[in-house]
Formats: C-alpha cells, structure tokens, sequence
C-alpha cells in the first residue's frame, strides 16, 4: 500500500494535470465553436474533470479530433482514414461507461443515442442514395452510422480507403456561389445486415461538417455523466 506521503505525491501530480487541462490552448480552440461563452465553455471543461470517467471522455475527444484532422497533413483527402480516429473517438467514449465487453458496433450505436434532431436531421440532408431506381433515395440515420462504420471498417482493415469521400469544404463554398442549389459527390459506401453491398452515394456533406456532429454528440455523451 502506498504510504501518505506517496498518496500526496500523487493528488499534487492530479492537481497540477488538472490545472493544464484548465487552460490548454488547443482544447480550447477545439471546443470553443460548441459553447455560446467562453464560461460556459470553462465550466464545463470544470465538470469534466470532476470524475476520472468524464475526465477520460473529454482527453479522448480531444486527442482523437486532434489526430482525425492532422491526417490531412500526412494523407490528404481521405477521409476513410480520418473516419478511423473520428469513429474510435465516438467507441472509446462510450467504452468508458460499459468497458471492452461491447462490441464496437453497439458502442457506436450507444454514442449516435446521443445525437440531437437537429444533427441527425444534418446527416440525413447530407446523404443520399445515388444511381438508384428507388423512389426515395433518402437514407434513414441508422443506415448512415451503418455506412459509416463500415467506411471505418473497411480503413482499418486496409481493404478500402480510398473509395469514400466527403465534399470538401472549398467545392461546397464555390457550388454555393456559384448559386448552385442542387449539388453533390458521388461516392460509395457499404450497407447491408450480413452481406454488405456496395452502394452509391450522393454526398452534400463536408468532412468538417460531419466532425462538428461528432462533437457535439461527443458533448451530449459527456454531459449525460454530469447527473450520474
């Protein structure tokens, strides 16, 4: 058993983590576009660090952001391989409640629980079935986070990384002046319960948009622990 003396060693070592925390810069450039005031973004960042689990949760989004975005300088535009951080992201904070006897799958299921209308109505705008005969070419949200685990699986296995991808960020701003009002990328997915198919996709949706559901369903995740 540690003797008192390394009990203190260790509570000062959180204290002063804790302090870093407070003020790190990046998190706070990360988070700052989710809260409406600087305080509302400080007093959360408090709350987080008042249990080791949501403590966790808050580092994970962070540090997984973090590495989804700098993917662009080492690889750029493949967002498959940012959907492997972006998704591990969304599996390791829901891990924190049920541990590593949930399958990923369920876990990534757990955390989009916590997404807002309003961000799955985004999802839904952005992704569209393309090159189908269907009358409506709209998928449902649960299809989409479907898709998008199997973009991930698909990276992380090395079978796939290069077929999917998001509009980026300049083409939608030139189609928007442009005056375009009907626009997209055409891309593919996979979906299906046992075999899965390969499907085409119609995407309005840039990665940088997708990331900002993520974490704001990331913050809805931690929030939900602030009760507990």
């Amino acid at each position: 058993m540690p003797d008192e003396d390394t009990k203190d060693g260790f509570k000062k070592i959180d204290e002063l983590f804790k302090r870093e925390i407070l003020v790190d810069k990046k998190l706070h450039n990360l988070l700052q576009p989710f809260f409406t005031t600087e305080k509302e973004r400080g007093e959360f960042i408090k709350k987080c660090l008042t249990q080791i689990r949501t403590r966790r949760m808050l580092l994970r989004l962070q540090w997984f952001s973090e590495v989804a975005d700098d993917l662009e300088k080492i690889k750029a535009n493949r967002p498959a391989l940012k959907l492997i951080f972006v998704m591990a992201m969304a599996e390791g904070l829901t891990k924190q409640e049920f541990g590593k006897k949930i399958h990923s799958k369920d876990a990534i299921k757990i955390f989009f629980g916590y997404t807002s209308q309003a961000d799955k109505n985004i999802l839904v705008r952005g992704f569209k079935r393309a090159l189908t005969s269907a009358a409506t070419p709209q998928l449902r949200f649960s299809s989409i986070i479907k898709i998008l685990y199997e973009v991930r699986n698909k990276a992380v296995h090395g079978e796939d990384f290069w077929s999917f991808f998001f509009l980026t960020k300049k083409e939608k701003e030139e189609f928007i002046k442009d005056g375009y009002t009907d626009y997209g990328l055409m891309t593919a997915g996979y979906l299906g319960r046992k075999n899965k198919k390969r499907v085409s996709l119609d995407l309005t949706l840039t990665y940088e948009e997708f990331r900002d559901v993520i974490i704001r369903t990331a913050i809805a995740n931690i929030r939900s622990f602030f009760k507990k």
